[in-house]
């Protein structure tokens, strides 16, 4: 791997003939030669100091990794929680889930659906949130959700289905 500052293939580059077009296509307007600039003799005056492209720029960096897809689902299910669309969170359940204690899934997603759509809404960010992967299609995410003063620590055990990563079960391990 180069190092940032590294620009020797840059200074030695040697400037190659324009490449030419093939005789059936017609050139348009829109089609100019790329220009390589020159090179800056004074590099280090440049605000921001440029850095390596190998590195994601700031907003993009996580604690040093991409998010995963399954911690993206638990962002999305908060999200529609958040704006009362219970048809969205619902879609979010896979059809296989297993609720947890007594009455079963149908009812389950019957009460989390009149909840989304009346009961009190979380906020927007979840917080303090872990992904475990269990195995390649299956993830355990944590986290805290809070719901204005109260906050509950839970846990949504997700997998992978054809159609995307889906919520299999959920509990809730701590009332905050």
């Amino acid at each position: 791997m180069r190092a940032c500052d590294d620009n020797t293939e840059y200074l030695t580059a040697v400037e190659r003939p324009p490449l030419v077009l093939p005789p059936e296509i017609t050139p348009t307007e829109r089609m100019q030669p790329l220009a390589i600039p020159p090179v800056d003799p004074n590099p280090a005056v440049l605000d921001p100091l440029p850095r390596c492209l190998d590195q994601p720029p700031r907003f993009f960096a996580r604690k040093g990794a991409v998010a995963d897809p399954a911690e993206e689902v638990v962002r999305a299910w908060n999200s529609a929680w958040a704006a009362r669309q219970p048809d969205a969170v619902i879609k979010l359940y896979s059809a296989t889930f297993q609720a947890p204690g007594e009455g079963g899934s149908a009812a389950f997603l019957d009460q989390r659906e009149q909840q989304v759509a009346t009961g009190r809404v979380p906020d927007g960010k979840l917080e303090d949130m872990t992904v475990t992967t269990v195995g390649p299609d299956r993830r355990v995410v944590t986290f805290v959700q809070r719901f204005g003063d109260g906050a509950l620590r839970k846990e949504l055990t997700l997998v992978k289905e054809p159609t995307g990563w889906r919520i299999a079960s959920e509990r809730t391990i701590e009332v905050l």
